[in-house]
């Protein structure tokens, strides 16, 4: 398998050149590498170093079916056994962050293997997203444990996709891999496109288009012209002349009982955190599209494994940085540092300068850190009732009906919040994600405001808040989304979490259910988790309607599998309160 290729660093692979069996020659990364702006940011606040920064080699490493992976080895200056750390990714346009970070592991004395995945990059085979990570990985493996420079003690490391290959061999990896470093993924993946029967557009679509793997297409307006396909199913075929069979799969299985959720990969994907027993240094951001399948993956681990490893849960964006209107003091980290410091530990057996088994998380609101020895349990609940435009201790004695109409074609445009991606593209008609300024109540007819009076004390929140709404509607299926936030004494309202049910996923239906138009429905949707002090002197707001777009696919109000849907209609929605019909949010909190 050891396959050296060509002697030219970073220079394109010849795949005419013969694979020679002699080791090939090291390229200095130059002394222009240190001023390189990456490479600037990656190293602050960063421990003095160690090392120099070696040479670069280049092989063709062929895995287990024949095919060969473009992989490339970063070493420290000198000769010796190193410690080493393996990063793969699909991402062709990462290559020149991931190489200043493995200039960074080797100048504190880390051997680094990166490697394009199966397809992507300068990598032979076809691309199927996530598929193939696990023989891969563990061919690659393999691999690195019969070279000459390493110490046979490896780390696997990588945020997002990067950390979906780690996970996908995470529970056959050798006694040799001593730790893992994961950031912004989970193993949940139905949970991650979906919300109670909501396709998630701006991250999935988004990512999809993105990765599709046809060259040529122009990207301008291209995400546009995606979510506006009707019926989206055709997407594809429309915007890039061909059919890409996974994201089909995805838009056309929204039950989590269907066969392509239940059996195969993604099945196998989401039980593998309950057998891997190496330590995890496991990274997440409040307002990551991973996050809550993130904490469910920490608490699906053994306990020793989870006694023995950390997470760590900061007020960030899927790119681990703070984003959004709302202050974040003290957000900032190096998130490479704590990588650092735990592969050190288990590396190379230095003392760990953190408690491990537990969860250290940003409390915002507050501006600090708070840990806990595990998943942060709620002392209590504070429940709030809907009704007559406020947030009441106590439901009202009379029945309460409050009335919208919802079109499909002007859906509530998403501001803010955890479900998003597209931002970090950059694009002008991106949602922003996190906590941002909300508008205020009555901009819109057809989203209703419910607002409680001023907070005598604060409330720390911790855990997912649950929204339970009584609702009707005259359409034979719908949806009705919430946005809870927190308004502060100048008037200004920031959210603190949001979420979507189709009554047909109501109640955690796991399969389509009947509605009855006209009839009053039970929809319970629990938000995702949140460490979040309300001050006292503020208010909680939270703002019912039935879209949140494109963070959610916009209900037709039509009943079926939402992306063979050509129909649409407009549905008068009614949300209902009082003692008999008691809608409400019910709030976790947990104090110091």
């Amino acid at each position: 398998m050891n396959e050296p290729e060509n002697e030219r660093g970073n220079e394109p692979m010849n795949d005419s050149q013969n694979d020679s069996q002699s080791d090939p020659k090291s390229v200095s990364l130059g002394p222009e590498a240190a001023s390189d702006p990456i490479l600037d940011s990656l190293l602050k606040g960063m421990p003095e170093a160690t090392h120099e920064p070696g040479g670069v080699q280049t092989y063709r490493v062929r895995m287990s079916d024949g095919a060969h992976l473009a992989t490339r080895l970063y070493v420290p200056a000198g000769t010796g056994r190193w410690p080493a750390v393996l990063i793969r990714y699909p991402y062709p346009g990462m290559r020149p962050y991931l190489e200043a970070t493995a200039d960074v592991w080797t100048r504190y004395g880390y051997a680094v293997v990166l490697q394009d995945c199966r397809g992507t990059g300068e990598s032979e085979g076809e691309w199927i997203p996530f598929e193939n990570e696990r023989r891969d990985g563990l061919d690659t493996i393999g691999w690195m444990l019969e070279q000459p420079w390493t110490n046979r003690r490896i780390g696997t490391y990588g945020p997002s996709y990067l950390s979906a290959a780690q996970w996908a061999m995470a529970d056959a990896l050798p006694p040799e891999v001593k730790a893992m470093a994961l950031a912004g993924f989970t193993t949940e993946r139905y949970r991650q496109l979906y919300m109670n029967g909501m396709f998630r557009l701006d991250v999935y679509t988004g990512w999809a288009i993105d990765n599709a793997g046809v060259p040529g297409v122009p990207a301008e307006g291209l995400f546009a012209k995606a979510i506006g396909t009707v019926p989206h199913i055709a997407m594809d075929e429309e915007l890039f002349g061909r059919k890409l069979p996974w994201y089909r799969e995805w838009i056309a299985n929204v039950s989590p009982e269907d066969a392509y959720w239940r059996e195969g990969f993604w099945a196998e994907l989401r039980d593998i955190p309950g057998r891997v027993r190496t330590p995890v240094l496991l990274v997440d951001g409040w307002f990551d599209q991973h996050l809550d399948g993130m904490t469910r993956d920490y608490r699906k681990l053994p306990p020793a494994t989870r006694a023995a490893s950390r997470f760590i849960l900061g007020p960030w964006v899927h790119s681990m940085q703070a984003s959004g209107d709302y202050p974040m003091p003290g957000a900032e980290r190096n998130h490479l540092k704590d990588a650092l410091e735990w592969f050190d530990h288990h590396l190379k057996g230095r003392e760990y300068p953190h408690p491990t088994g537990g969860v250290e998380a940003y409390a915002i609101g507050e501006g600090r850190w708070k840990r806990w020895d595990g998943w942060p349990e709620p002392d209590g609940f504070r429940t709030f009732y809907l009704g007559g435009g406020r947030l009441n201790g106590e439901p009202s004695v009379a029945g309460e009906a409050a009335r919208f109409r919802y079109d499909p074609d002007r859906p509530v445009p998403t501001r803010g919040g955890a479900g998003l991606l597209r931002y970090l593209s950059g694009a002008d008609d991106a949602a922003p994600a996190g906590s941002v300024l909300q508008p205020p109540p009555g901009e819109r007819e057809d989203v209703l405001t419910f607002e409680s009076e001023p907070l005598a004390e604060e409330l720390p929140i911790a855990g997912s808040i649950r929204v339970h709404l009584f609702a009707s509607s005259d359409a034979e299926d719908t949806a009705f989304a919430a946005n809870v936030m927190e308004v502060l004494p100048d008037g200004r309202a920031f959210n603190i979490r949001d979420g979507i049910v189709s009554l047909a996923y109501r109640g955690g239906a796991t399969r389509p259910r009947p509605y009855e138009p006209g009839s009053v429905a039970e929809a319970d949707i629990e938000l995702w988790p949140i460490v979040w002090t309300i001050k006292a002197g503020s208010k909680l707001r939270v703002d019912v309607s039935s879209s949140n777009f494109p963070a959610y696919h916009a209900h037709r109000n039509v009943s079926g599998p939402w992306a063979l849907q050509t129909e649409k209609r407009i549905a008068n929605q009614t949300i209902y309160g009082g003692k008999d019909r008691p809608s409400r949010i019910v709030v976790p909190y947990k104090k110091d």
